[in-house]
């Protein structure tokens, strides 16, 4: 029994942290993959259930960090980053959906690695990716980490793609270190580094 007022006060004040904390485990409640599949209907048509496109131009999501996924949503829905009509498509999504969604993705299993290129091309691309430092951002076999996407089995076509873009500016980069990187790079470059990338498994 309480018998004063400041015993009272301080009950209210125990309650209110309790509540909060209890608001704030709501709020930043873990992601869910199985309600993320639900979410990503959409996503399907163009870059498959698994997460493996099925057009030449899109990117693969399969085992994309979670984070970076996030993080590239936000930008199509802040209309930072334009592209396929993905700022239409996750314009309404709130932050939770698009952290379920990434989940989803992030849980499935990586694309293979694609063969057909020429070893010479492949191989001057791993020079490439050395000389270029890509291990230290995108980890040792390029398969992403936290907000750095994976470039293990990426799609070539998106790969080419988007690496011109960033060497051009016509994509912009969260902090301008593949600004930076992409800038010295020629065509033929571009083209060994996504021709190596696609071939790891």
């Amino acid at each position: 029994m309480i018998r004063s007022r400041s015993g009272l006060a301080s009950l209210l004040g125990r309650l209110l942290v309790l509540l909060a904390g209890a608001w704030a485990l709501q709020v930043q409640a873990a992601p869910d993959a199985a309600l993320g599949r639900s979410k990503a209907q959409l996503c399907f048509a163009c870059h498959g259930e698994q997460g493996i496109a099925v057009q030449p131009a899109v990117p693969h999501l399969a085992a994309q960090p979670a984070l970076s996924l996030f993080y590239q949503m936000v930008q199509f829905r802040n209309q930072q980053r334009k592209g396929g009509g993905m700022e239409t498509l996750v314009a309404g999504l709130s932050d939770a959906d698009m952290r379920d969604i990434a989940a989803w993705f992030a849980s499935q299993r990586p694309p293979p690695g694609q063969g057909g290129a020429q070893a010479e091309r492949v191989a001057r691309g791993q020079v490439l990716s050395q000389q270029q430092f890509c291990s230290s951002c995108h980890g040792a076999r390029l398969q992403g980490q936290k907000h750095v996407p994976r470039l293990a089995g990426q799609a070539q076509d998106y790969f080419l793609t988007q690496l011109r873009n960033i060497r051009s500016g016509a994509r912009v980069d969260m902090d301008g270190t593949m600004g930076s990187a992409a800038r010295g790079l020629s065509d033929e470059d571009i083209e060994a580094l996504a021709a190596y990338a696609a071939s790891l498994d």
